[in-house]
This record gives C-alpha cells, structure tokens and sequence, in this order.
C-alpha cells in the first residue's frame, strides 16, 4: 500500500512543477523581450535605409545590424534561434513575451505622443483666449 502512494505523491509533484520554468540553456523572458525587441528595430531599421537607397542589400543589411544586436547581448544567432524555438514551442511563455513586446510599443507610442505635447504652455494659450 506504501509503494501505490509513493508513486502517486511523486507523480503529484512532477505534474505541479512550474510551467512557467525556463531552462538554463535557453535565453530568459526578460533577456529575450530585450532581444526581440531590438531584433525588430534592426529590422526596421535596415527597412528604412532600404527606403532612402535602393542600392542597399536588404538582406545583408538586416544580417548585419541583426548581428550587432546579438553582440551587445553577448549571444549567437544559434542561442537565439533555439530559445526562439523553444519560446514557440512554449505558447504560454511566449505570450509573456509578446505581451511584454506589446506593452513596450505603446509606453513608446505615449512618450512620442506627450513629447509632441508637452511644448504647449498653457500660460500662453490663455493670454490668447482669456476665460470669460
């Protein structure tokens, strides 16, 4: 009667391991929000130069800044490319990721929007049209 329990209590423990749990080979979360994040600005990046010089290699080009950001993260295209795997394999963790990717774009989308307003002075705008 023992042994049937003892089973049943490991399997228990297994079943309940943390889902959530990152193995040490692959890139964590936060690095890999880090990475993804600055992967695509590459991205665009190597877009935008495309735009203002139809000579440019696009392919090349985004290779090239995709490396770059890879070096300032202390990685390899091949690290990336199997926690990018195993994040897709993982959608739960993935969506983590996205999430955090998705929150980023708007905080930048705010701050670009409160910069655009933060020179109107309301002083001024007063003096223009004084409450009545």
């Amino acid at each position: 009667m023992k042994r049937p329990f003892i089973y049943i209590l490991i399997l228990i423990m297994v079943s309940c391991k943390d889902k959530y749990e990152v193995p040490g080979k692959i890139i964590p979360p936060e690095k890999m929000t880090g990475i993804m994040w600055d992967v695509i600005r590459a991205q665009e990046l190597a877009k935008d130069i495309k735009r203002k010089d139809s000579l440019i290699n696009l392919p090349e080009r985004t290779h090239l800044l995709t490396a770059q950001v890879f070096k300032i993260y202390n990685i390899n295209s091949t690290t990336f490319k199997e926690s990018y795997d195993w994040y897709l394999d993982h959608p739960n963790i993935m969506q983590n990721v996205i999430d955090s990717l998705y929150t980023q774009k708007q905080r930048e989308i705010n701050e670009k929007r409160e910069s655009k307003y933060i020179n109107l002075n309301k002083d001024s705008l007063r003096k223009k049209f004084p409450e009545r």
